[in-house]
């Protein structure tokens, strides 16, 4: 992945992040369900778009659980920051 590619997947879980806070504060069921709605929506997009699944094979079996995800693919930066970091 390259630095800009990382850079946008930063930007993307950050995003992810948000809309979960949205989700939260959503005062009606319709307006909680739209949310989950775009949160599985970026959320397949950024596995699909980053290829995460080259990084971590289970990483769609826990995509439904927005926090596990998050988690999984900060994992996943991490990691390639540190190869990144021992390459140079």
């Amino acid at each position: 992945m390259t630095y800009k590619q990382l850079e946008e997947l930063k930007k993307d879980i950050y995003l992810l992040k948000v809309k979960t806070i949205e989700k939260n504060k959503a005062k009606t069921i319709k307006n909680r369900e739209t949310i989950e709605s775009i949160i599985q929506y970026q959320t397949q997009r950024i596995i699909d778009n980053y290829q995460l699944l080259k990084y971590h094979l289970g990483i769609k079996e826990e995509s439904h659980i927005t926090k596990f995800f998050i988690q999984d693919v900060e994992d996943i930066i991490q990691k390639i920051e540190n190869k990144n970091t021992n390459d140079n």
